[in-house]
């Protein structure tokens, strides 16, 4: 019945004289995943099928993405023709207007009150379902107004495959843009409520933030409240400038909330925010920019906003692996990026970036107040000074590694040659961290290098890769490992054809607790990717791959090991 339905909706605007784009991505993968921490070995298999559909005519857009998948590489199982149309949108447009509905994606900003969006890669998908008006009367002025429900998975470990926790959400919003000669301003006011089912807030409450402590305190005295259903209502006011003064881009936005916390619906009285600012330009022949993040919201689980991220994102494989979760609700941060031409075609980029929590994790230890109340201690105040300590980043100093420090300090040197047939660039990176609810309390140092030699378009590409981490123990704060890793990339291009791929991971690990024991471990593959049209690209690969995170905006999934297993990708457009 639904193909007979879209059959007859394509030949309609097929008649009509619609233009329509087709987008066809077929994944299959079957193997065995390893558990990098146990080992343990289980069957890996996965089918999953997206047919995206976009319709244009004249004012018109439409698009619906279809989904078959049994079962998908992450998230539940689409197999019934009932579910099959996963998302869609309808939306009107003229000089003035601009209307939607469906499964809104939108960003207001930088994101700090709105920024919806679907990444399948990481199961990740915070939109609603409803509408989007925006009402531009003239060229000074613009209106906007969302409003819709949507349902938010998560997961509450990162190497599940399907979502444990689901949110159901509700948003409104409306705001005005003002475009003058002193700059753009924006002012908006959403209200933003999330339902939490009753039976999950023990799993939410099983970690070390401000939220999850704030919720144990409060059931530890009533385990009846385990089994209530609860409402969170957020009321923000945000506001956001931009300009360009001189050689510099300015921009600054600030998020003021009032809520309420988990199961105390009567008292919204809460107050949180997230400020953001930014500062790009040119100085001395040099493209600079800075970036500073400050973002409170101790008690709160955002859905809907989605932040800069303010520290360094690397397209290299090794340094992905170690990147940084951010907390959306409690994390204050900079970061600097420097970038400029030298002689004989070299190029130079450098970066720092560095964060930490707010009032860190909580004191184990106690007094009673005057007034007899049970108290906890908490930790002094740290600087961002203390990053930068004769000792580095020091993580014997209790006040300082309570606040889940990290750094990252990134170079690179890039150069073509005259005639561009030869490209090389070599990185270094630099990695603190401190997050023992995680795991992350280590330094690393990465060496990432890419080479491309270009023969009559053909090309020979090289991705060569070197970790060194040092692991500590989040008690005692002695080196407990070594970690070495090596990543291999070598990808040979024919004009036309398609290209051929050998990948190697080696990892070295030293336990320093067990008489120094190590073990060794590789995985290796060959990736075949044909270029089948200009529009049909097929991709084979056979072999062993290494897991590690897989980030968007600062959210993560963790992709563990493949051993021994196919996987095969077909994309087409029509």
């Amino acid at each position: 019945m639904l193909m007979s339905k879209l059959k007859f909706i394509v030949f309609f605007l097929g008649i009509i004289h619609a233009n329509i784009n087709l987008n066809l991505e077929s994944q299959y993968g079957s193997g065995s995943n390893v558990n990098d921490q146990t080992q343990d070995t289980t069957s890996y298999y996965y089918f999953e099928n997206l047919f995206d559909i976009n319709v244009n005519y004249r004012n018109l857009n439409l698009y619906t993405q279809l989904e078959y998948s049994n079962p998908p590489i992450y998230g539940e199982e689409i197999i019934s023709s009932k579910n099959l149309a996963s998302s869609y949108f309808i939306e009107y447009f003229n000089d003035f207007l601009m209307f939607k509905w469906g499964y809104i994606q939108t960003i207001n900003n930088y994101g700090l009150d709105i920024n919806m969006f679907q990444d399948q890669s990481i199961d990740f998908d915070n939109r609603i379902k409803g509408i989007e008006l925006r009402y531009l009367p003239n060229d000074v002025v613009e209106f906007n107004y969302i409003s819709g429900n949507g349902t938010f998975g998560t997961k509450s470990k990162g190497d599940l495959r399907v979502n444990d926790l689901n949110f159901d959400h509700k948003l409104d919003s409306y705001g005005m843009n003002i475009y003058s000669d002193f700059g753009e301003f924006s002012i908006s006011s959403s209200s933003k409520k999330t339902f939490y089912d009753e039976g999950i807030y023990n799993t939410l409450s099983n970690s070390d933030t401000r939220f999850a402590i704030d919720l144990q305190d409060y059931i530890i005295f009533d385990s009846n409240y385990v089994n209530e259903n609860s409402e969170v209502e957020l009321n923000a006011i945000n506001f956001s400038y931009s300009n360009t003064l001189g050689n510099f881009d300015i921009y600054i936005e600030n998020s003021h909330n009032i809520y309420n916390k988990v199961l105390r619906e009567d008292d919204k009285d809460e107050e949180g925010y997230l400020r953001y600012f930014a500062l790009s330009g040119d100085i001395f022949g040099m493209s600079l920019s800075y970036e500073f993040k400050d973002y409170y919201m101790l008690y709160y689980m955002p859905i809907i906003s989605n932040p800069p991220t303010v520290f360094f994102e690397s397209s290299s494989v090794l340094i992905s692996r170690i990147q940084h979760n951010i907390n959306f609700s409690d994390e204050i941060g900079h970061q600097l990026e420097l970038s400029f031409n030298g002689k004989y075609n070299l190029s130079y980029l450098f970066n720092l970036s560095m964060g930490m929590k707010h009032s860190g994790i909580r004191s184990s230890e106690w007094y009673f107040d005057d007034d007899d109340n049970f108290m906890y201690y908490d930790y002094e105040s740290v600087s961002f000074s203390d990053f930068f300590g004769s000792n580095g980043m020091d993580y014997t100093d209790e006040a300082f590694i309570a606040h889940k420090p990290f750094r990252n300090l990134y170079a690179e040197i890039t150069r073509w040659n005259n005639n561009n047939s030869l490209y090389s660039k070599v990185g270094y990176h630099s990695h603190y961290s401190y997050d023992a609810n995680s795991d992350k309390v280590y330094q690393t140092y990465t060496i990432p290098t890419q080479f491309v030699v270009g023969q009559s378009k053909n090309s020979l590409t090289t991705y060569l890769e070197y970790q060194y981490t040092k692991n500590f123990d989040p008690f005692t704060f002695e080196e407990k490992e070594f970690l070495t890793y090596k990543h291999l990339a070598l990808s040979y291009y024919i004009n036309k054809i398609g290209s051929i791929t050998y990948l190697r991971d080696e990892e070295n690990i030293t336990f320093l607790s067990n008489s120094d024991f190590s073990k060794d471990n590789v995985w290796e593959g060959i990736e075949l990717s044909l270029k089948i049209s200009s529009t049909m690209q097929l991709s084979i690969f056979q072999g062993s791959q290494k897991g590690g995170l897989v980030c968007a905006n600062g959210v993560c999934a963790v992709q563990p090991s493949f051993e021994d297993g196919t996987k095969i990708t077909f994309r087409a457009l029509f």
